[in-house]
């Protein structure tokens, strides 16, 4: 148990000693940063692997006559292992890309606050206590998005705020129904709804669908996210692949088999309708994606399509489904930081944050470039990528759904994917490369490439040997089959 809580707390207590520090003072700054997400990742792994080896491990306190219950499960687990490995890697790039710039004192506050509030939604052990981590997500990222104070980031913050609230009060809704109907809201081996009847619970179902769906950015539920791209780009990665997103899709995940349960599920109508809604948002979000010329606004719209991917795996209610959702949500979380860590090099580099203005940069950044071309390979699906076992399982998930035509969506988006991204790739090293200048050189820019460089190999690795992350994606299909 101490684990658990020493993992919470790192982020804050980080958070709170780095705004003592007075603003000037770089050097501690940065040593208590990188202690607080040393701490934090070393207590969430030691969690994370406790949970998987089957120890049960439960905080419950009452507050304000709410009962509040942390209790990690190997979905949470596995949240836990992602978000808490991605925010060191974001960490080190944040050190590179931030060097100089204003405001650093609130910028990595918020930065370690954010990283204790994604781990307090990935161990939420009840409704109650998901509610509160989800909402103060909501407030620790906000000062992020609008981290350059300029009209358009106040606006994008403006349009975030709006959106998640009306998000949390559909959410909010639907836990209060749910303590109504059954008298608690713990995440147990049975799930909450276990034995209710009645159409009511499509509508339910849609109450948290909606609620959980703005942070998953579900089609026509979205529209905030590609706007947020006016936070830095380190802020950008976490978002759309760690943070956000991903607490959005654990909440649907939760709701599907910790809340409803895949049995009460298949007998809904709405839910019938998810895998449809889940196949419209990844084919539409990837259309749009080919369709952005700022590099940023490509990933962002690329980020709503992949983020249903998860979706459709969960929403198959079968364990190879489960499967791909799983690997899928390990894999892309990888992939998606790489392509957001290149552009935020090729940007502070070259100046350029548009696409059909690349050509030739792979000359002069050669080693991001080469991360972007792996990067973009694994988002079509290709081996050896890690990738390509996450749709693979997507794959027979719909199949084994009887729904052959999923497999159809899947690599229908997959040939968009590569129309998205790999002509990118292909421009940047047209053309000659002499008198062309090489720019990966330097401090600053070390501390981000190594970061990108270390995440695109290490999907290359998963992507050989997928059985690293295999036994963590059977441990979740487990506890639901």
């Amino acid at each position: 148990m101490i684990n658990l809580i020493l993992a919470l707390l790192s982020g804050v207590v980080g958070a709170l000693l780095t705004a003592l520090i007075p603003a000037k003072n770089d050097r501690l700054r940065t040593t208590v940063v990188f202690a607080a997400l040393a701490s934090a990742l070393i207590f969430s792994w030691r969690t994370a692997l406790l949970v998987f080896a089957g120890a049960e491990l439960e905080l419950t306190f009452g507050l304000a006559g709410l009962t509040w219950r942390l209790a990690p499960d190997p979905l949470g687990a596995m949240f836990v292992l992602i978000a808490s490995t991605l925010w060191l890697v974001a960490g080190l790039y944040s050190a590179g890309y931030m060097a100089g710039k204003r405001n650093l004192k609130s910028y990595y506050s918020f930065f370690l606050l954010a990283n204790s509030i994604t781990l307090g939604v990935a161990c939420a052990g009840n409704l109650v206590a998901l509610y509160l981590f989800y909402e103060l997500l909501t407030l620790s990222t906000y000062p992020l998005v609008i981290h350059e104070r300029s009209a358009e980031a106040v606006k994008a913050g403006a349009k975030y705020i709006i959106y998640s609230l009306s998000g949390a009060g559909a959410l909010l809704a639907a836990i209060v129904i749910t303590h109504a109907l059954t008298g608690h809201s713990d995440f147990t081996s049975v799930p909450v709804l276990a034995g209710q009847t009645g159409k009511g619970l499509n509508w339910l179902l849609a109450l948290f669908i909606a609620g959980f769906g703005v942070k998953a950015a579900i089609m026509p539920l979205h529209r905030w996210l590609p706007e947020a791209m006016v936070a830095p780009t380190p802020i950008s990665a976490l978002l759309h692949a760690v943070a956000v997103v991903y607490s959005g899709v654990y909440g649907i995940i939760r709701v599907v088999y910790t809340v409803f349960g895949p049995e009460l599920m298949s007998s809904l109508t709405f839910a019938k309708a998810l895998p449809w809604i889940a196949s419209f948002t990844i084919l539409v979000g990837v259309m749009i994606a080919t369709r952005q010329d700022v590099l940023k606004k490509r990933l962002a719209y690329h980020t709503i399509s992949q983020l249903s991917y998860i979706l459709l795996g969960a929403f198959t209610l079968q364990p190879l489904g489960l499967s791909g959702a799983m690997l899928h949500m390990i894999s892309y979380s990888l992939l998606k930081v790489t392509l957001f860590f290149c552009a935020g090099i090729i940007a502070e580099q070259t100046g350029e944050t548009v696409v059909s203005r690349m050509g030739g940069v792979g000359w002069s950044l050669p080693k991001t470039m080469a991360a972007f071309g792996v990067a973009s390979l694994g988002m079509v699906g290709m081996l050896p990528l890690n990738t390509f076992w996450s749709k693979y399982y997507l794959m027979r998930g719909g199949v084994a759904s009887g729904s052959w035509p999923l497999a159809l969506v899947l690599i229908t988006s997959g040939i968009i994917n590569a129309v998205c991204f790999i002509p990118t790739v292909v421009a940047a090293f047209k053309g000659e490369s002499q008198g062309r200048v090489h720019l990966e050189s330097g401090s600053s820019v070390s501390l981000m490439l190594v970061p990108t460089v270390l995440l695109a190999g290490i999907s290359l690795l998963i992507g050989l040997w997928p059985g690293l992350v295999w036994d963590g994606v059977q441990a979740v299909v487990n506890s639901f089959f």
